[in-house]
């Protein structure tokens, strides 16, 4: 479990770095310098993308994880298995690009009204796809070598700093909003360039191609798993980004401003899980090669007390201070309709990181068939939830469909799990930190409200965190982090 807690924490600073800039760009650049609805354009272009990028890799990148193990005897193979699956990506974009222009017409249609706005983007939209697409196989070859440090750095930092770049030159006039909107092809085809770099110059990969990979007894079930990823993978960027363009298309570019700010401020919850998940996948792969269950169940164990330990105190610190957040906010009294949104989603994402890394196992076992059937169920239930929720409720409405959407998927897949394996994550200490919770949240009810905001939320923050986590520590809910705190205090000592 060691080296998962050390690049998750690497990870997670890259990340966490990523979400201030990716703070000031969506709490205070963009609601300072763009109007509601040009937030919600660009922020739907981009959904746009991510939604179709797993579509266009066809479940490749999910591939190069789950068969890298078999074909790194040799960094010639290894290069010769990724040279593949990056040419493989790139007859698979081809195709998808047909379908989308062939389609144009009834994708544009889903907008309504605003289709006449977003028309002049679908090009925008496809380049954005491709990026995206190179980005997810190479950092999936980044993972299978256990180095997920600088990826993150480049697709959570570098890309974040750069749109920012952007914003200010529009504000200066130096750039149309048009060219905004088209300077982020730049940023993420850049972006992916550089990731392949990485790789490229310490010598950890090169472009060969040769017939291993193609004659290999692996090749069948190569493209049985890519075709079940390429269903999982799209069923899932459906449950995580449908509600925002169906959003944009029912209610307007208005409101999917204001509830992809609000999502994005509930996200940072879900970043240790991201960073653990890129960790933890590589290592499941080889226990599930060697047999090894026990170590998946420790795995299994280990993953899920932690992220929810860091999920449960980020989410009481983001919900408690939600009020000062939206204070300091540029249009701040606009934004602040997604105060629901907001918990609503950060409820949903700590849900899925209690759950631990059941996704993971049940992708890289040999039951992953189920996983593609529950993902596609699934992506149904979400777009019926938001049918009904959306014009009822609106933003709120699609809030509620996403929660409701992560307890259904999480908890099927802890059955599944059970039935299968019979092992599960929670224990003791699951309830040591459910009690944790409620009793910090019942301290900052009994802490008076400051006029000054940022003392206010420093005061909050501050008190949050004493309390959480010196009850985490003390009652010894995680071995790992109670092990960390002891090497840090035995460095301090100099022994």
């Amino acid at each position: 479990m060691g080296v998962v807690i050390r690049q998750s924490i690497f990870t997670s600073i890259m990340a966490y770095a990523g979400v201030v800039i990716g703070y000031i760009n969506l709490l205070y650049l963009y609601p300072a310098y763009l109007t509601t609805e040009q937030i919600g354009l660009l922020r739907t272009i981009l959904d746009a993308a991510l939604l179709f990028a797993p579509f266009a890799q066809a479940g490749l990148a999910q591939s190069i994880t789950r068969f890298y193990p078999h074909f790194n005897s040799t960094g010639r193979q290894a290069s010769s298995f990724v040279t593949t699956m990056l040419l493989f990506s790139f007859f698979a974009f081809l195709i998808f690009s047909v379908l989308l222009f062939s389609f144009k017409d009834a994708v544009l249609s889903l907008f309504g009204n605003k289709a006449e706005v977003l028309s002049p983007y679908l090009h925008v939209v496809l380049w954005l796809t491709a990026s995206f697409m190179f980005m997810a196989v190479i950092e999936a070859y980044s993972r299978s070598l256990l180095k997920v440090a600088f990826p993150n750095f480049v697709r959570e930092v570098f890309t974040r700093l750069l749109q920012a770049l952007l914003v200010f030159f529009y504000f200066l006039e130096f750039i149309s909003f048009h060219q905004l909107i088209t300077g982020h092809i730049f940023i993420y085809a850049g972006a992916a360039a550089i990731l392949l770099l990485s790789l490229i110059l310490p010598g950890h990969f090169t472009l060969r191609f040769d017939k291993t990979v193609i004659q290999s007894a692996h090749l069948p079930e190569i493209f049985r798993f890519s075709s079940l990823s390429f269903i999982s993978s799209g069923s899932m960027a459906l449950i995580g980004k449908i509600d925002s363009l169906m959003v944009a298309g029912m209610t307007g570019f208005t409101a999917n401003a204001i509830y992809t700010t609000s999502f994005y401020i509930a996200t940072v919850i879900e970043i240790p899980k991201r960073a653990m998940s890129q960790t933890v996948m590589p290592l499941i792969a080889q226990a599930f090669k060697d047999h090894n269950l026990h170590e998946i169940e420790r795995l299994y164990k280990s993953v899920s007390i932690n992220l929810f330990i860091v999920g449960a105190l980020l989410l009481i610190g983001i919900s408690v201070n939600l009020h000062n957040v939206y204070a300091l906010m540029p249009k701040g009294e606009t934004f602040e309709q997604g105060f629901y949104v907001v918990f609503l989603i950060g409820l949903g994402k700590l849900i899925d990181m209690l759950f631990g890394p059941s996704s993971e196992i049940i992708v890289l076992s040999r039951y992953y068939a189920f996983n593609i059937i529950l993902l596609m169920t699934l992506a149904l239930v979400v777009i019926l939830l938001n049918l009904i929720l959306i014009p009822a409720y609106g933003i709120t409405g699609a809030a509620i469909g996403s929660c409701a959407a992560m307890l259904i998927f999480n908890a099927v897949k802890y059955f599944f799990i059970w039935y299968k394996f019979r092992i599960q994550p929670f224990g003791l200490a699951t309830l040591k930190v459910f009690s944790i919770s409620l009793l910090t949240l019942f301290v900052n009810y009994l802490t008076p409200e400051m006029d000054a905001v940022i003392l206010d939320m420093m005061l909050r923050s501050f008190l949050i965190t004493l309390v959480f986590g010196s009850l985490i520590i003390l009652t010894k809910c995680s071995e790992d982090m109670n092990r960390m705190l002891n090497r840090i205090i035995s460095q301090l000592k100099g022994n």
